[in-house]
């Protein structure tokens, strides 16, 4: 994915410690509370950082629920894209294992779309450039035959994200988000998933 420069500052390169630890934090803060629950003295403690220093870093909590956002999506682009494969299942089935690791992800986008733009300030080059790559990914696929070319690639992209968020997002599991499922569901989950794509696209 192209690397664009970030409207909160994270830095392309690794982030200090300090830094690191405040947005490991800020994550499982911001996926359990959102922007407007999230606390920052909870953030500034769970990351055995000062406020001061956190304020050093992120001049508003805003700008921090952007900066984690955005290395979500550098983090989610690069697992996903590395397990993809050759064809849209295979995709379907990288996304699959990504949102069952990293619950949190799928968790923030949801309070992201909550909060709505002009409060969280999201990264949205990086976002538009991931779906871009996505879209000629699929226009790719259409082109050697392996996908209908009927399909829109759009709405095709949107039908196999929300067939593998179905899982994060469907009620039952929702209310067990707690409680993680065991390696046998999460298979014949993920099964199921690659499946219906492999339909869909058949």
């Amino acid at each position: 994915m192209k690397r664009v420069d970030s409207p909160s500052g994270l830095s392309p390169k690794e982030p200090a410690p300090t830094r690191q630890r405040i947005l490991e934090a800020a994550r499982v803060e911001f996926a359990a509370y959102g922007l407007a629950g999230a606390r920052i003295d909870r953030i500034a403690r769970n990351a055995s950082a000062s406020k001061e220093r956190l304020y050093a870093y992120y001049r508003h909590k805003a700008d921090l629920f952007s900066a984690v956002l955005e290395l979500n999506l550098i983090e989610f682009a690069s697992a996903v894209e590395q397990g993809a494969g050759e064809s849209l299942p295979e995709f379907a089935g990288a996304l699959y294992d990504h949102s069952v690791a990293h619950p949190e992800y799928l968790r923030m986008i949801d309070w992201a779309n909550l909060e709505g733009q002009d409060s969280i300030n999201p990264p949205l080059a990086l976002i538009e450039d991931f779906h871009a790559e996505r879209v000629r990914a699929v226009i790719a696929l259409q082109a050697g035959g392996s996908v209908d070319a009927s399909w829109d690639p759009d709405h095709l992209n949107a039908l196999v994200f929300g067939i593998v968020s179905c899982w994060i997002h469907e009620p039952a599991a929702a209310l067990a988000a707690d409680r993680a499922p065991d390696p046998a569901t999460v298979a014949a989950r993920r099964a199921s998933a690659v499946r219906a794509v492999e339909r869909l696209i058949g």
